[in-house]
C-alpha cells in the first residue's frame, strides 16, 4: 500500500492549533457594479414605531475590534437619521414621546459629524428645539432638570455653530428665558442684538413675530413707552396682526404707578374696542376691568363695568350662574371705595346701570359702607332714598343703621337705635311667627326677585320691619355692654317664643354675655352645642368674631383662680387646634378677608396678645412659640411690640424654674422681676445683633430687606430665644421632641418653628 504524502502544513502542531479565520482586506468597488443602500431601504410602512425603537437594545457606534480583522467604525444600522427624525418631529403631533431618540441622534451626528449640523436648515433648528421644550413639560423632577440641561447644551450648540431660529421660535424661546427661566435681563439683551441684526441688514424689515415678543417683553418688564412704541410699530407695519399684544401693553400702563400712563391705558381701551369690534368678548372686558382695578383707578374702572353692562356682554339676568358674575364685579369694584364718598360714587352708578331686582343688595352694601365708616348720617339718607324710589327696607337694611347709630357711642344715637330696635322687637312680637329668612345665596335671592312682578311699584310703607335674629342680637349685645341684664332675660324669652333660628351673630352675644357674667363654661358650652349639633340638626358656621371672643373668654378664665383649672374649658393648646382647623375650612372662600377681619379687627396684634396671654398662664412656652408661627405661616400676622414684650415675660418667668421657690413665688412682688425680665431682654438682643451679622447686609443694613424679611428675622429671633432658654432646662433633643408633640397637637405636623434648631443655638 502506498504511503500518504506528509501534509506541508502540519495542522497538528501547537502553533496551528487555534481556528482558522477568513482574512480580508477591503477593494475599491468598481463604477460599473450596482451598489445598494441600506438607509433607502427602511420600511415606511409604520414609520413611528420605527423611530421609537428602544435606542438601549441598538449597536452602539462604536468601533469594534476582532481579531484578523482592521478597526472599522459600525453605525446604528437600525436607528433612523437625524433627518427622519426632525421630519417626524415636523409634523408636531409626537413632539414629547420622540425627545429621547431625537436627543440621541443629535448628539449622535455631533459627534461623528458635525459639519452637517453646521450646514442644517433654519426649520431643522426649530423642529430640534421645540422637540427639546415640549420634552421638558412632558415630565417632572429629575428627569425634567436633565431635559432642561439638554435644552441649554442645544442652545449652546447653536451658538457654537451660527445658527437661527425662525422668528417664530425664536419668539417661543425669548418669551421661555424671560417667564421660564426668570431671565429678564438675558431676554431683553439677546431681544435687542437680535433687533440690531434686523438693522444692519440692506432692508430693514422687522417680522411680526419679532416684533411682537419685544412688545411683550417690554411690557412685562415694565417700560411702558418701548412696548407701547413696539407696539405701533407692529400695527403700523402689518395692520391684520392680531391685537392681543395690545392688552399686554395696556396692563403694562396699568401697572404703573403715573397718572399719565393710566391716561394712555384709557386711551388703548378705547382703541382696542373700535379695532376688535364685534369680537369684544366678556374676557376682554374683564381684563381691561381688572387692569383698572390694579391701577386703582376708579373713573375709568367704572366705565369699563358700565360698558359691558349696558353693551350686553355681562348679563345681569337669566340664571344664577349670570347674577353671581355680576355680583363677583361689582365686589371687585367696591374695594376701591375707600371711603363713604367713593362708595357713595359707586352705588350711585351702579342703580342707574343694573335692573331694579339688584337695588336692595347694592342699597345694602352701600349701609354696609355707612356702618364702616362710621357715617350714621349716610345711612339716614341712604333709607330715605330707598323710600323715595319706592323700595321698602328690609330688616337687614335697618339692622346696618342700627350698628351704624350703635357705633358713634353718641347718647342722641344710641337713643334712636334703642327706639328703632325695639320697635322691630315689638314687631316682631305681634307677629307670633318663626323669624326665619328665606336661604340660598344673594344670586339665588335675587334670581328669584327677578322671576316675581316687577320691581318698585307699591308704595313702601314708612313703618319699622319684624325684628329678625341680628336685631335681636344688636340689642342685647348693647344692653349686655351696660349690665342691663333684665332687657337681655327678656330679649332671650322673646326669642325661645319666637322659635328662632341662630346665627354666628346671636352666637357670639351669647357667648359675649357668658363671658361677663364669668361664666365661661357656660360660653364654651354654647359654642359647641351650636356648632356641633346632633346628627340631623343643622348648625351655626363661626365667625372670625366667635373665636376672638372664645379667646378672650379662655384668658379671663385662666386668669381667674377659680375657674383656672375648670376641666369643662379648653386648653390653649386646644383652642389653637380649634382655630386652625376652622381656618383651614374658611380661607377658601371669596369672602375669607372678611372673616380675618372678624378675628384679628384692623388691630392684628390683639389676636397674638390674647393667645400669648393664655400660653402665659399656663406656663406652655413651647406653645408661645407655636403659636407664633401658626400665625404668621397662616394668618400673616407677625409679633409686635406688644406680643414680643409678652413672650420676653413669659421667658423670663420659665427661666425662674432655676431660682428657688421662694423667689418664684413672689416673682411679681420682688427685683427678681425687673432684673431677669431686663436679663432676657438683653440676651434677646445680643441674639438679633448676632443674627443680622450673620447675615452679612452691607451698607444698607435692614433697610436693603423687605417688610416681610424684617419681620420674619424679628420672629426668627424669638423662636432662637426660646430654644435657648429651653435647652438651659432640657437637652436638644428632647426639646426638639417638644415642639414637634406641640405641633402635632394642634394638627400642623409640617409647620416650620424657625430658622435653627436646638442643636445649632447657643
Amino acid at each position: 500500500m502506498p504511503a500518504l504524502p506528509r501534509l506541508r502544513w502540519p495542522l497538528y502542531f501547537p502553533y496551528f492549533r487555534q481556528l482558522r479565520t477568513l482574512r480580508t482586506s477591503p477593494k475599491l468597488i468598481p463604477d460599473y457594479i450596482k451598489r445598494w443602500d441600506p438607509t433607502k431601504a427602511v420600511r415606511t410602512t409604520d414609520k413611528l414605531k420605527e423611530v421609537l425603537v428602544n435606542p438601549k437594545s441598538l449597536p452602539r457606534g462604536d468601533a469594534v475590534q476582532r481579531s484578523g480583522v482592521r478597526r472599522v467604525t459600525l453605525g446604528r444600522s437600525s436607528f433612523p437619521k437625524l433627518r427622519n427624525l426632525i421630519d417626524f418631529a415636523s409634523k408636531e403631533p409626537f413632539l414629547g414621546v420622540l425627545h429621547t431618540p431625537l436627543w440621541l441622534a443629535y448628539q449622535d451626528t455631533k459627534r461623528t459629524d458635525p459639519e452637517l449640523l453646521s450646514r442644517m436648515p433654519t426649520h431643522s433648528w426649530d423642529a430640534l428645539w421645540k422637540t427639546i421644550k415640549e420634552g421638558i413639560r412632558a415630565t417632572k423632577g429629575e428627569k425634567s432638570m436633565q431635559r432642561k440641561d439638554s435644552l441649554y447644551q442645544l442652545e449652546n450648540d447653536m451658538r457654537g455653530f451660527g445658527a437661527r431660529l425662525s422668528s417664530v421660535v425664536r419668539s417661543q424661546q425669548l418669551m421661555d428665558i424671560f417667564i421660564v427661566r426668570r431671565g429678564e435681563e438675558l431676554a431683553i439683551s439677546e431681544w435687542e442684538s437680535d433687533h440690531r441684526s434686523y438693522s444692519d441688514s440692506m432692508d430693514v424689515i422687522y417680522p411680526p413675530e419679532h416684533l411682537e415678543v419685544g412688545a411683550r417683553l417690554f411690557a412685562l418688564n415694565g417700560n411702558v413707552h418701548r412696548s407701547l412704541q413696539l407696539m405701533d410699530q407692529l400695527l403700523s407695519t402689518y395692520p391684520n396682526w392680531d391685537l392681543s399684544v395690545m392688552m399686554d401693553v395696556f396692563r403694562a400702563h396699568t401697572n404703573s404707578n403715573a397718572k399719565h400712563d393710566h391716561d394712555i391705558a384709557r386711551d388703548l381701551y378705547f382703541r382696542m374696542k373700535k379695532q376688535r369690534g364685534e369680537a369684544v368678548t366678556l374676557d376682554d372686558y374683564t381684563s381691561w376691568f381688572v387692569g383698572f382695578l390694579e391701577a386703582r383707578h376708579l373713573s375709568y374702572a367704572k366705565l369699563v363695568f358700565r360698558d359691558m353692562v349696558t353693551e350686553g356682554h355681562l348679563t345681569t339676568v337669566g340664571g344664577t350662574e349670570a347674577v353671581d358674575d355680576v355680583l363677583k364685579k361689582l365686589h371687585m369694584l367696591y374695594r376701591l371705595g375707600t371711603d363713604i364718598s367713593s362708595m357713595t360714587s359707586i352705588a350711585l352708578d351702579v342703580l342707574r346701570i343694573l335692573p331694579p331686582v339688584y337695588h336692595d343688595h347694592v342699597f345694602g352694601d352701600w349701609m354696609k359702607a355707612a356702618v364702616i365708616y362710621r357715617a350714621p348720617e349716610a345711612a339716614g339718607q341712604i333709607l330715605d332714598m330707598m323710600y323715595q324710589r319706592r323700595i321698602q327696607p328690609t330688616e337687614f337694611h335697618f339692622n346696618m343703621l342700627l350698628k351704624a347709630l350703635l357705633r358713634t357711642k353718641e347718647r342722641h344715637n344710641i337713643l334712636k337705635a334703642e327706639n328703632i330696635g325695639w320697635q322691630m322687637i315689638e314687631e316682631a312680637r305681634k307677629a307670633h311667627k318663626r323669624l326665619l329668612r328665606v336661604g340660598g345665596s344673594t344670586a339665588e335671592v335675587i334670581n328669584r326677585q327677578a322671576n316675581k312682578a316687577p320691581h318698585g311699584t307699591k308704595e313702601p310703607v314708612r313703618t319699622a320691619p319684624v325684628a329678625d335674629v341680628t336685631t335681636f342680637a344688636l340689642i342685647m349685645h348693647h344692653h349686655a355692654k351696660d349690665l342691663q341684664w333684665e332687657h337681655v332675660d327678656y330679649l332671650s324669652r322673646q326669642l325661645n317664643k319666637a322659635d328662632v333660628f341662630p346665627n354666628a351673630t346671636i352666637m357670639n352675644v351669647l357667648i359675649d354675655n357668658k363671658c361677663r357674667q364669668g361664666r365661661y363654661a357656660d360660653a364654651w358650652g354654647i359654642y359647641t352645642m351650636l356648632t356641633q349639633p346632633p346628627d340631623g340638626e343643622q348648625g351655626v358656621y363661626p365667625n372670625g368674631a366667635t373665636f376672638r371672643h372664645l379667646w378672650k373668654t379662655l384668658r379671663l378664665a385662666l386668669g381667674d383662680h377659680a375657674t383656672r383649672d375648670d376641666p369643662d374649658l379648653p386648653t390653649p393648646r386646644e383652642l389653637l387646634k380649634e382655630t386652625v382647623e376652622w381656618w383651614r375650612m374658611t380661607r377658601s372662600r371669596y369672602d375669607a378677608s372678611r372673616f380675618l377681619h372678624g378675628l384679628a379687627a384692623s388691630n392684628k396684634g390683639a389676636i397674638m396678645a390674647l393667645m400669648l396671654h393664655c400660653f402665659s398662664y399656663t406656663q406652655d412656652l413651647v406653645g408661645s412659640l407655636i403659636a407664633l408661627h401658626v400665625l404668621r405661616h397662616y394668618f400673616d400676622i407677625f409679633p409686635d411690640d406688644r406680643a414680643t414684650g409678652i413672650l420676653l415675660r413669659q421667658i423670663a418667668w420659665v427661666d425662674m424654674s432655676r431660682e428657688s421657690a421662694s423667689s418664684s413665688s413672689q416673682y411679681f412682688h420682688s427685683r427678681s422681676n425687673a432684673l431677669n425680665s431686663a436679663r432676657i431682654t438683653k440676651i434677646y438682643n445680643v441674639l438679633y445683633q448676632q443674627r443680622v451679622a450673620r447675615m452679612e447686609l452691607g451698607r444698607e443694613g435692614l433697610d436693603g430687606l423687605t417688610d416681610e424679611e424684617v419681620l420674619d428675622l424679628g420672629l426668627n429671633g424669638l423662636s432662637e430665644l426660646v430654644r435657648v432658654v429651653l435647652k438651659r432646662n432640657y437637652g436638644p433633643e428632647l426639646v426638639e421632641d417638644m415642639i414637634e408633640a406641640a405641633t402635632r397637637v394642634v394638627g400642623l405636623p409640617d409647620l416650620p418653628t424657625g430658622d435653627m434648631t436646638a442643636w445649632e443655638v447657643a
